[in-house]
């Protein structure tokens, strides 16, 4: 009699997931078995946040990932970064602020909003490529062996200010001994400190801001504006925001204000992977800050009035039909809560823009900015690379050149 041939069971996928998980134990990565719920930090300003995620009431800086902010002297970098710090703490987070100017003092953070409390706030000073890198590498090493053994640590918020502003070990070297030399060491050093916190940050589920500098490329007809850092860098962050600026002026100055009040800053979103990249501008004033409504009124159109209830021109009744209707036209806005017309200088407040006028003004917002399919973000990243330099040195990163222009239209 024949002998039958036993069923052997094949070794199936969910056999491949029991192994992954054991390993996981072990090895500090991570298993995405359903979709978790995205969180961040929000900017101050809804317009802002709108260009970074996608979402302006409740987005901005995303959990888990590395937003690179980049301009010349006084475009409003470290304001920027400290208002991200100001909220992330209103959400519940702590803050490690690094800061390589020496340029922040711990009495001064009260006035920007923010708790200087040590439980709450850790200013951090240096400004050595390879310090730095030991600090988070192992600051971030340590964390991951908490979560392991715990399962859970708290996120936080990490603030590097600035990238620019780094030194090397061998810079300073070459200093002392009197020998002014190009240092190719800091690139890559800078390099490996991005390549080594990346998906530790992304595993920690905790936010970076890095603010940079920005220089002028020499021997060019067309000089082109370069992001320090190396292409680790570019290539680390999510979002990287090109900022610039011109006054801001309200008419109120006195002859002590050299002629302005304020900075009106141009965002230029130079690489998402959540927003389409986009141009936007708001406002920081000397006295008062960021106003978080300035730039909603792009929005406050003609053709949305129906919706948002603000746009320029002014209510009529139909004398025919009792109807009442709008009547675009006018450089006065007309908000239909309110009932009545305001200035350009009344309209960005909280009595404007009510969280009913933001609620009906988001979808609108946040399409926007939105992709609408695969397709767009292929070709936002296929423009993005072929704007990036290719030599692996410290002058390459992002060229503000007028081929990045296309991103912008």
């Amino acid at each position: 009699m024949a002998k039958k041939t036993e069923n052997k069971k094949s070794f199936t996928f969910s056999k491949v997931g029991e192994l992954l998980n054991n390993i996981t134990k072990k090895v500090p990565v991570i298993i995405e078995s359903e979709i978790k719920e995205r969180k961040f930090i929000d900017t101050g300003v809804y317009l802002l946040n709108a260009a970074l995620s996608a979402r302006m009431i409740d987005g901005g800086i995303e959990y888990g990932k590395i937003f690179t902010v980049a301009g010349d002297s006084g475009t409003g970098k470290t304001f920027i970064a400290l208002s991200v710090a100001k909220h992330a703490q209103k959400s519940g987070l702590g803050v490690v602020y690094i800061d390589t100017e020496y340029s922040l003092n711990l009495d001064d953070l009260p006035k920007y909003g923010i708790d200087n409390d040590p439980e709450k706030f850790r200013l951090i000073r240096g400004n050595k490529v390879e310090d730095i890198n030991i600090l988070l590498t192992q600051l971030l090493d340590s964390l991951k062996q908490e979560k392991m053994e715990n399962g859970s640590i708290d996120p936080f918020l990490i603030v590097l200010d600035s990238v620019g502003q780094m030194s090397s070990n061998k810079e300073k070297e070459d200093l002392i001994s009197g020998n002014l030399k190009v240092d190719m060491t800091r690139a890559k050093s800078l390099a490996a400190m991005f390549r080594s916190i990346n998906t530790d940050l992304g595993y920690l589920d905790i936010p970076m801001v890095v603010c940079n500098h920005v220089y002028l490329e020499q021997g060019n007809m067309y000089p082109q504006q370069i992001l320090k850092g190396g292409k680790a860098l570019v290539y680390s962050s999510s979002v990287i925001g090109m900022m610039s600026k011109a006054k801001l002026k309200t008419g109120e100055e006195d002859e002590l204000d050299l002629g302005q009040s304020g900075i009106v800053v141009t965002f230029k979103t130079a690489k998402n992977r959540l927003a389409k990249p986009k141009q936007i501008k708001f406002e920081i004033s000397f006295i008062s800050g960021m106003n978080r409504f300035t730039g909603l009124d792009a929005f406050c159109r003609p053709e949305f009035y129906h919706q948002i209830g603000i746009a320029q021109g002014k209510e009529e009744v139909d004398k025919s039909t009792g109807e009442i209707k709008f009547v675009p036209g006018g450089n006065r806005w007309f908000v239909r809560h309110l009932g009545k017309s305001v200035t350009t200088k009344q309209l960005f407040t909280q009595e404007v823009f009510t969280q009913e006028v933001l609620d009906k003004m988001a979808p609108i917002v946040n399409d926007y900015f939105r992709f609408k399919s695969l397709d767009e973000i292929e070709q936002v990243e296929k423009q993005f690379n072929s704007i990036v330099e290719s030599e692996e040195d410290d002058s390459n990163g992002f060229t503000d050149s007028a081929d990045a222009e296309d991103l912008f239209n």
